[in-house]
């Protein structure tokens, strides 16, 4: 053999040996698949709790601002409106200022719910409400309160 032909020979079966058989590639697909599915899955899982997490941290939060807001409506209904809601047509110059008072007074407070839920539709739904029930609470001490200071401002 010539040199020229041991040459060509070492070549033709080092690319032989290069090549990768195609069971080998198809394994390797499968394998790399299978490692970004695997991956999916948990960046999934991690992501859902997460969000999981989240509501339930903001179901928490707006439980506690409707605690805080029906401590101050009820300190005002148990302490300034309970002292005026007391007064008389005789004890004020404008008796309106008294059934303005009393119909503050009879509105009818809201259900407190609390966080209870299983999922996360179910904690952001119940921090609506909470949300809503937080809104009530501050509207009708303001309101209140408003009716408060004009039976006083109308006390003789």
């Amino acid at each position: 053999m010539s040199a020229e032909t041991q040459k060509n020979t070492a070549n033709t079966q080092t690319a032989a040996k290069k090549r990768m058989p195609k069971w080998a590639i198809a394994l390797i697909v499968v394998v790399i698949v299978a490692v970004i599915a695997v991956a999916g899955v948990f960046g999934f899982r991690a992501y859902s709790e997460s969000q999981y997490n989240t509501a339930v941290a903001a179901c928490a939060t707006a439980s506690e601002e409707v605690r805080n807001a029906t401590n101050d409506y009820n300190n005002l209904v148990n302490g300034d409106a309970s002292e005026a809601a007391a007064l008389t047509e005789k004890d004020v110059t404008d008796a309106s200022t008294l059934d303005a008072l009393n119909k503050e007074l009879s509105a009818e407070m809201p259900e407190y719910e609390g966080c209870l839920a299983d999922d996360t539709k179910g904690y952001q739904a119940a921090t609506d409400k909470l949300n809503e029930q937080t809104d009530w609470y501050k509207t009708h001490t303001a309101s209140l309160q408003k009716a408060v200071d004009a039976v006083n401002a109308a006390k003789k």
